[in-house]
């Protein structure tokens, strides 16, 4: 008997009228790495979440919990650690923990958020991550960055650090929201005045080894707080992690690094390839955040939508296992940094690119494997993963404003055995249930409007 495979293909594509059909190919023989899942961030404006609620609306909180957590399929929730659980030192002992339950008041939004999350998704995962440590532990005396005098860790502080960390990771295991995944800095590499502590590569790797070994011995003498696994160097640059951070801490701290990830603000190269071969198939990678930043005034910012299906693309077409989104929400704005625009307390809107999001998830799962694809056209780019029971999901993105015709081919001896279902948001749509599509030949034909992700499923023989 013939296996059969199922496919689901993502087409993000734009192309003239008067051009020949792109041709794009799909190559289900040649896997990759694995894919863990998507990721979202309430990273800044947790109280503008949660303000449905603040102000008795709480039919209308229900539903954005449900269109974050219920309607999207997203594995990782990411979380911040602010520095303001420890306004001065508890005491002179990082060993014996005394903090004052009520300077922990901003995790008041954060845990609400993580009960809706896991009363929807109960597999959800939490990644912590540090913006930077409280101002009496930083060299400028303050929570900014420092800009190009880099503020960094105070002298003999690393132990005192560590303890901050385990703190939070203490705190919300004890209110019911254990920490899975911890980053013990934010974008480090990154001289900066807005809140944040700069490390270089050796500093960072020294501090990630004791912050592991702390981590180790407190879960011995605290057994009810789990050890949360340690992501880095988290760094904004992921060039900058490949050149400099992720060798340092693998040599200095390799036993505590469960996670190499980075951000994508710096998309030089091939970043993520580079991180693969440093992980060696021991660690996964991970994209820990991304947004799109400049303003935005196309209809329900569909151009930041198409930029996040691009990131997406490359982050996964270049090596990662996972990727995650900057923010869930932000207020109301002209820029693309969030997936949902929530006016404080009276009502939200979801934007395309939540829809953008929502889709490219839908129809993944953890496990399947990134597999080779290419695109005839430069606008068009591939990226394809393939479950263990035949489940193939296929993203093209195209940047252009304009529609186009495409031929969408699988290599091999495949070829569909069935008709097409297809989703499709784009300037006029969000995510829509579009006609079957019936196959031609060894793949299908189509015509995809301007700025706009298809996703089609068939069977192949």
């Amino acid at each position: 008997m013939k296996l059969h495979t199922f496919v689901a293909i993502s087409l993000i594509a734009t192309f003239t009228n008067a051009a020949p059909p792109g041709r794009v190919v799909v190559q289900p023989s040649k896997l990759r790495q694995p894919y863990q899942g998507l990721g979202c961030g309430a990273m800044f404006y947790e109280g503008h979440i949660t303000s449905l609620a603040a102000r008795g609306k709480d039919d209308r909180q229900r539903q954005l919990y449900d269109d974050m957590f219920a309607k999207v399929n997203a594995r990782y929730l990411h979380l911040m650690i602010r520095p303001t659980h420890e306004p001065q030192n508890d005491n002179d002992d990082p060993w014996t923990p005394a903090f004052d339950p009520a300077n922990f008041k901003y995790c008041v939004h954060t845990l609400a958020i993580v009960k809706a999350a896991r009363e929807r998704r109960p597999d959800i995962e939490l990644l912590a991550t540090l913006g930077t440590p409280p101002a009496w532990m930083k060299t400028n005396n303050s929570e900014g960055g420092g800009g190009k005098e880099k503020a960094t860790l105070k002298p003999k502080l690393e132990l005192e650090f560590a303890e901050y960390l385990w703190a939070f990771l203490a705190h919300m295991a004890r209110n019911g929201a254990p920490v899975k995944y911890l980053a013990m800095s934010n974008e480090c590499d990154w001289p900066h005045d807005q809140p944040g502590c700069f490390f270089t590569p050796e500093a960072h790797a020294k501090l990630f080894e004791i912050v592991g070994d702390y981590l180790d011995k407190m879960a011995v003498k605290f057994p009810d707080v789990p050890r949360a696994l340690l992501v880095g160097p988290n760094t904004l640059s992921a060039p900058a992690a490949v050149s400099g951070y992720i060798p340092a801490m693998m040599r200095k701290a390799g036993k505590h690094v469960a996670v190499l990830a980075a951000h994508d603000y710096d998309m030089r190269g091939d970043r993520w390839g580079d991180i693969q071969r440093l992980a060696r198939g021991t660690k996964p990678v991970w994209m820990t955040e991304w947004c799109a930043r400049g303003e935005d005034d196309t209809p329900g910012q569909i151009k930041s939508a198409i930029d996040y299906a691009s990131a997406m693309q490359a982050g996964f077409s270049g090596g990662c296992t996972a990727w995650m989104a900057y923010d869930w929400v932000y207020p109301n704005r002209k820029a693309g940094e969030s997936l949902i625009h929530v006016d404080w307390g009276n009502e939200y809107a979801l934007k395309k690119p939540y829809w953008v999001f929502r889709q490219w998830g839908a129809a993944l799962t953890s496990g399947m494997r990134v597999v080779e694809t290419a695109s005839s056209l430069e606008t068009v780019k591939v990226t394809a993963f393939l479950s263990a029971e035949r489940t193939l999901v296929v993203h093209v993105v195209n940047s252009a404003t304009q529609e186009t015709s495409v031929q969408l081919a699988i290599g091999g001896n495949a070829a569909p055995s069935a008709p097409a279902t297809r989703h499709r948001t784009s300037t006029a749509e969000d995510s829509a249930a579009l006609e079957p599509l019936q196959p031609a030949g060894s793949g299908f034909a189509d015509t995809l409007p301007a700025q706009s992700l298809t996703t089609y499923q068939f069977t192949i023989r």
